[in-house]
């Protein structure tokens, strides 16, 4: 990539964040305007090389930030996101956008018009700048995309390493300073896998907290729509907000109060030597600042191998139609259509029990919170691959499956979780470290108790440090 005579301007949020952004909008030191147009700058200079955006508004999205300009100056207030530039995954509607849900076949029908997610962003004053890459109808956790092409994980110039997916786009968009914070939806880790492998903050919402329509509906059993974002600190000020839960008295969570259950196999198998010693080292971390923990195991995680397949794959034949389906599936990427297909041979037995078993998982899982404030686990048991070493058929792709192997549980388990990334406790710094995340799980509709306790950890050890994007240059 040349772009050796263009000039990269600053991210806006390199020192900053969401909250003191919107103060110097108020303040009139910065418009809605200028700061779109500082975005749209990064993105026509990065976007042709990261991959991270697949439709741009710039025209219409410049058009909206004058408005909201017009509405500061007029003393309009609608809260603490107002005049933010974001992006959205391409498998939401959004008015005068195109959904390709990461496919060449034509789909926006099954996702159906604007949906609740987005006219309340639009609401809360939120600049979108466009639709972001995505894995061919979200059903994939590498990012990889043979059609639509695949992001570049933003961390390495030399190698194009897999972004994580499926919100593969929207996590390279905000690690690269492409969008102040992104949507992203997490069926079985994509809000949490790429937002570990990119180095930021992913927040798992609790099913229903979040509304799915106008959204891709690839399992209405597990879907949760939720924010990646650059640190703890605006990912708690993104949801409390579009909760319309502005609490400014609410006490901060105490490390040293803390009870923690450490998770083990699964989670632990088949780590990166890496991702071992960053998790073995932020747990001890925590140890010395008071917190209490146990090392536990939940074998009912493996049950995901089973439930996933059979709920996924029925459900997303369920909203093509079987006729349609099988007409298109061979036309899906290789991967996404392999996984796709196990639904065909899943019968009405298999899937009603699948259900009612994630159910019970829901009930079982809720006596570990009676003990734990919440549990730890590695977010991904690997850090980026080489996108070209995990292609079918080559020596990393088995491997690459397992993105997903410590988020799904959490899906399947009706749960809340928020990744935070712990590269930094791995001791050998004198080479290049990839990302790794933390996932920190709690309780069915206890995400405000995740972020917080996330939050915790931000203030103490600090906020994410981000991929130098000069690089690229």
């Amino acid at each position: 990539m040349d772009n050796t005579n263009q000039i990269l301007p600053d991210d806006p949020l390199l020192k900053s964040d969401i909250y003191e952004i919107g103060k110097q909008l108020r303040a009139g030191s910065l418009t809605c305007v200028e700061l779109t147009s500082t975005y749209y700058k990064r993105i026509n200079i990065l976007n042709p090389y990261l991959h991270a955006y697949i439709y741009l508004n710039e025209t219409k999205a410049i058009s909206w930030a004058e408005g909201i300009d017009k509405l500061f100056n007029n003393g309009v207030e609608l809260g603490p996101l107002m005049g933010i530039p974001i992006a959205i995954k391409d498998i939401c509607s959004v008015n005068g956008m195109p959904t390709t849900n990461g496919s060449e076949i034509i789909s926006d029908d099954i996702t159906g018009p604007e949906g609740t997610l987005v006219k309340r962003l639009k609401s809360l004053g939120c600049v979108i700048l466009g639709k972001t890459h995505t894995v061919e109808f979200a059903l994939g956790a590498t990012g990889l995309n043979k059609y639509k092409g695949t992001p570049r994980n933003p961390w390495d110039e030399n190698i194009h390493r897999i972004p994580g997916g499926s919100s593969s786009g929207s996590a390279v968009a905000v690690a690269s300073g492409l969008a102040a914070f992104a949507i992203g939806t997490d069926t079985g880790g994509s809000v949490r896998i790429p937002a570990s492998l990119n180095g930021i903050v992913g927040l798992k919402t609790t099913k229903n907290r979040w509304a799915t329509d106008g959204i891709f509906p690839l399992s209405p059993t597990l879907d949760t729509p939720g924010p990646i974002a650059r640190n703890v600190k605006d990912t708690k000020l993104i949801f409390n907000t579009y909760n319309n839960k502005i609490d400014k008295t609410s006490k901060s969570i105490e490390i040293k109060n803390m009870s923690f259950g450490k998770l083990k196999e699964p989670f632990t198998t088949n780590l990166d030597p890496q991702v071992m010693e960053a998790y073995e080292n932020i747990c001890s971390e925590l140890e010395k600042l008071g917190a209490k923990i146990e090392e536990i195991i939940i074998p009912e995680a493996n049950e995901k191998a089973i439930l996933f397949p059979r709920i996924v794959g029925s459900e997303i034949i369920n909203a093509f139609g079987i006729d349609r389906f099988t007409k298109n599936v061979d036309r899906m990427d290789p991967v996404t259509g392999n996984r796709a297909k196990l639904g065909l041979n899943v019968s009405s037995f298999e899937y009603i029990s699948a259900k009612q078993r994630v159910s019970e998982l829901e009930a079982m899982v809720n006596q570990h919170f009676m003990k734990y404030d919440a549990l730890l686990s590695p977010t991904t048991v690997m850090q980026a691959l080489d996108v070209n070493k995990a292609e079918i058929g080559e020596e990393l792709h088995e491997r690459s499956l397992l993105s997903s192997a410590n988020t799904q549980p959490v899906n399947i388990f009706g749960i809340c979780a928020i990744t935070y990334p712990i590269q930094k406790f791995v001791k050998n710094q004198n080479q290049d470290i990839l990302p790794v995340g933390l996932q920190i799980i709690c309780n069915k509709n206890e995400d405000e108790k995740a972020v917080e306790i996330a939050l915790s950890l931000e203030k103490h050890f600090g906020e994410p440090e981000l991929p130098n994007m000069n690089k690229f240059l």
